[in-house]
């Protein structure tokens, strides 16, 4: 079949929500033969979604068959598929019938975990994706990313290099441009916001499984400078105000996420990244550097309420651009601590997330830190400052949340477009 446009505006914005849940098997269809499979395909070609299955012509309808292509075509493709069921020719013989969108419009909502590994910015935003060009599901995209202080967008196109439908992984080449914008703590007198800007071009390998899993290599090529003097001075530190750093990055990433939206256990019990970022001195570079940064969540049910758990911590090494230091943030907080290193622990009693109800009450406790190695000054010092809050949320329809949060500046309110944090 043909590639088509969305035939509506409901198809349009049908990214914005959820994935149904998985079709059920009737069970007087379980074992049935299946005559035949087709499929109905809008913004991706019916050639591109059918890599993805493994039930055709021939095969025993099992509903572990059935969660195994609706699991691949939702986690490895990002689409919104539904199945119809249909009676066949003969007694216990069934056809197949894929009805798969790809919506045009996503929205992107990176918590702590949830981002790509080498792009771990906490926000929301939306992307761009038009219908696929070719038959092995080649898309070009535009995307932006915010939480208010830390902002990204780009250009990027992806194409799928190997899909193994039986075993749920796919592989993924991807080159981006993008830019962005920072603001860092760090400065004096601190109520002075520096602003960071970054650009570059990159190259991905990715290696995505159904389970959440994800593997990530890149070559990327960045500039980034400070629109003022950040204010700190160390051997560990290039200023990047009079001239900007120019690197070529190596970067390797490794996450694992929970693909349900279900932040507890049995659902989900815990979620992790790491990644290695080598600015190698080649091609130009203005310095050389090393980023280690590690994040792991846990979740622990008490009852119907979760206890989560997360901690993450980034280190560096060689000289790191002021324009590009490792942050750690705390919602008491206006803006994130910045420096050559940083680390964070945050802990949420999420008091009855598994019942089914609207409204649901969240407490919480945090603290951030930073340090600038080698660093003398009082808003720069060498050793970790901690910087403590906790606080109150209120979780409405697992969507929209409210968290009243207070530290040693006082109190401060968020708002976000997600149930949980982290």
């Amino acid at each position: 079949m043909s590639q088509r446009p969305p035939r509506d505006l409901k198809s349009v914005l049908s990214g914005l929500e959820g994935a149904p849940p998985a079709p059920r098997v009737p069970a007087a269809q379980l074992g049935a033969t299946i005559e035949d499979v087709t499929l109905e395909t809008y913004g991706v070609t019916s050639d591109a979604a059918r890599r993805y299955l493994t039930l055709g012509k021939g095969s025993v309808l099992e509903q572990a068959g059935v969660d195994r292509d609706y699991s691949n075509l939702v986690n490895l493709a990002g689409w919104r598929p539904r199945l119809v069921i249909n009676q066949g020719s003969r007694l216990k013989a069934v056809t197949l019938h894929w009805i798969v969108v790809a919506p045009w419009l996503r929205t992107i909502v990176h918590p702590l975990d949830t981002g790509q590994p080498l792009s771990p910015i906490p926000g929301l935003g939306g992307a761009l994706t038009p219908p696929s060009i070719d038959d092995r599901g080649t898309r070009f995209a535009a995307y932006g990313l915010s939480n208010g202080l830390v902002s990204l967008g780009g250009l990027f196109i992806t194409t799928p290099t190997a899909i193994d439908a039986v075993a749920g992984r796919q592989s993924d080449l991807m080159a981006d441009v993008s830019g962005g914008r920072g603001v860092y703590r760090a400065s004096q007198p601190t109520a002075t916001n520096v602003y960071s800007w970054t650009a570059g071009e990159a190259v991905h390998y990715l290696i995505r499984e159904t389970d959440g899993t994800q593997f990530e290599f890149a070559v990327r090529q960045l500039h980034s400078s400070d629109a003022e003097p950040s204010g700190i001075i160390a051997p560990s530190l290039y200023s990047t105000y009079n001239a900007p750093a120019i690197n070529t990055l190596l970067e390797a990433g490794v996450l694992h996420v929970c693909t349900s939206a279900q932040l507890y256990p049995p659902y989900c019990g815990g979620q992790y990244r790491f990644e290695v970022i080598d600015a190698i001195g080649a091609f130009g570079a203005t310095n050389e550097y090393q980023i280690y940064v590690a994040g792991i969540t846990r979740y622990v049910a008490v009852g119907t309420s979760t206890l989560a758990f997360y901690a993450g911590a980034a280190r560096t090494g060689g000289v790191l651009p002021d324009s590009f230091l490792v942050c750690a943030s705390g919602r008491a907080y206006p803006k994130a601590f910045c420096g050559t290193d940083a680390q964070s622990l945050t802990a949420e009693y999420r008091i009855a997330d598994a019942l089914p109800r609207k409204l649901k009450l969240v407490l919480f406790t945090e603290t951030a830190s930073s340090r600038v190695r080698g660093g003398s000054q009082p808003w720069a010092l060498p050793t970790f400052q901690w910087h403590a809050g906790s606080g109150i949320g209120i979780v409405y329809a697992g969507l929209v949340r409210l968290d009243l949060a207070y530290g040693s500046e006082g109190a401060r309110l968020w708002i976000l477009l997600k149930g949980a944090s982290f």
